[in-house]
This record gives C-alpha cells, structure tokens and sequence, in this order.
C-alpha cells in the first residue's frame, strides 16, 4: 500500500510539474508573440511614415516645380509685353515727329502701316502679317496693332488707345487692348506713358492667362534724338494674372524695372509676386543684358527663371 501510495503521490507531482512547464511555455510564447507583435506594428508604423513622408516631399516637389512654371510664364509675360510696348510708342512718336523719312526707322520692311487722317483724329494699323515679321532683338512678331487718338500737338496730354488682332510676339498670342495716357513732361522733366490694361494671353502649350492692371514708362534716356537704340525707360505698376486653372498672381514692382532698347530682356528691377500658399521676390538683375531672372520665395528659397 504504501509503494502504491508513493507512485500516486510521484505521478501528481509529475502532473503538476508538466502543468508548470507548459504554463511556462505557454508564457513565453505569448511573451514572444506580443514581441513579434510590437516589432510587425512598429514596421508597419514607421513604414507608413516613409510613405507618408516621401508622398508629402513627391508632392511638395510637383507643387514646387508647378509654381515656378507658372512664374516662368508669368516673367515671360512681363518681359514680351515690354516689346509690344516699344512697337507701340516707336510707332507713335515717329509719326508725330516733325521730321519723317520714307522709311520708317524703327519698324522692318515687312511691317506695313495704313494711315487714316481726320481734322480731329489719327487712325494706324501696323500689320505684320501672318507669316512673321522680325523686328529688332529679334523677337517675330504676328498680326495687327490697331492705333488711334486725337490729334492736338499743343497738349500736355493725350489719350490713345490701341487693340491687338490675332497678335503674336514670338510663340505667344495676345489679344485685348490698352488705353495710354502719353504726358509730354512728368515731375521729373520726363516723357510719360501712363498705361492700363486688359489682355488675354495665350501660350504656344495651349495654356491661357488674362491680365489687368496699370503700369507706367518713364523715358529717361535718349528721348526724341532719334535713335531709338540708346532709350531707356523705368516701369512701375501692378497688375493681376489669371490662369484659366484658377490660380491668380498679383504683382507689385517693389523696385522700378529698367527697360533698355538696346536689349530684348528688362535688366534690373525688382517685383512682388503674391500667390495663394505661395509668394516671393523676382529680381530682373544689376543690369547685364541677359534672359536670366532671380525668384526668391518667401521661405527664402532661390530658383533661377529663364525669360
């Protein structure tokens, strides 16, 4: 009895040893789950942080390049509506000069200028055709100005207003219209160009603009000498660009550009350019003639812009 006694009291121990062991193994392998659990979430946390991170910079990357496509066109703007500012006043003081030529002096052989004269008005289409017509630093020009004003050579001011017909500097159409206000002396003894604006842009992508504003030309050098090449003209002003995507620019001159006949590109000058989620400086240079512009964003980025 007794040796049956002892197996039965060694076969319980056993029993409950082999219980301890497994509750031993069953607590670590949940010990080593939740581990493996901890690590997979982990993973899977700092995973999608990465992904989140990358997709954040992927995007802030294509808004990035997206915002200085659109100040790249909006500089090219800037800069090509200057040419068709110099057609413009070229045209206009040559044919109220009191001396004139067979020729005109600042226009090319294939610009053709109809005249229409009243006792009270002036009436001139400047046509370039629509093959494309060269004029100086080489931009090609396309299609009509359409100028008129009245005639009185004793005021201080005048009006004259002209339209653009199926018009084109280089790949760039322009169609609407400007109203000047021409004053034969400013504040500073100066020949002034006082002009407001309502234009729509189309670029050669198909991409379209419109821009209203007002902006000044002040002549300050080379005025009436008849040399068109040594003029230099300050601009001030502000205007608005709107993209047909829904993105609007205003833009203020904070310093004023510098506008020289003898190059295609302003050469100095300084703009604020304001833009919802997005602003900056762009800065036309220390007066090198050259297609180059400086944007500096309001987080003080800096991004070169080819005009």
């Amino acid at each position: 009895m007794l040796e049956i006694h002892f197996i039965i009291k060694k076969h319980i121990e056993i029993k409950r040893f082999d219980k301890f062991r497994v509750l031993i193994l069953v607590t670590l392998k949940l010990d080593i789950m939740k581990s493996n659990l901890i690590k997979f979430c982990a993973i899977v946390f700092f995973s999608m942080l990465l992904v989140n991170c990358d997709r954040e910079e992927s995007e802030n990357q294509i808004l990035q390049s997206f915002n200085v496509e659109e100040t790249e066109l909006n500089a090219k703007v800037d800069n090509t509506t200057e040419v068709i500012s110099d057609i413009f006043l070229q045209t206009y003081e040559y044919e109220e000069s009191a001396v004139k030529s067979k020729m005109h002096p600042f226009l090319p052989e294939c610009a053709i200028v109809t005249i229409e004269i009243t006792d009270t008005s002036k009436e001139l289409i400047i046509d370039f055709g629509t093959e494309g017509c060269e004029v100086r630093n080489g931009y090609i020009l396309k299609g009509k100005v359409n100028m008129s004003y009245t005639r009185n050579s004793e005021t201080m001011t005048k009006v004259i207003d002209y339209t653009l017909e199926d018009f084109f500097v280089n790949d760039i159409q322009f169609s609407g219209s400007r109203s000047v206000t021409r004053q034969k002396a400013n504040d500073n003894g100066n020949p002034q160009y006082s002009m407001s604006m309502d234009l729509l842009i189309t670029f050669a992508d198909g991409t379209e603009a419109s821009r209203t504003g007002v902006k000044t030309r002040e002549w300050i050098e080379g005025s009436f000498n008849g040399n068109w090449g040594d003029n230099v003209f300050l601009i001030n002003g502000e205007w608005t660009t709107n993209f047909k995507n829904g993105n609007v620019h205003s833009t203020t001159i904070k310093t004023p550009l510098r506008r020289e006949a003898s190059c295609r590109f302003l050469v100095s000058g300084v703009v604020e350019l304001v833009r919802t989620n997005y602003s900056g400086s762009l800065n036309y240079g220390d007066g090198l003639c050259d297609n180059l512009a400086m944007f500096t964003s309001s987080d003080g980025e800096e991004r070169e812009i080819r005009l």
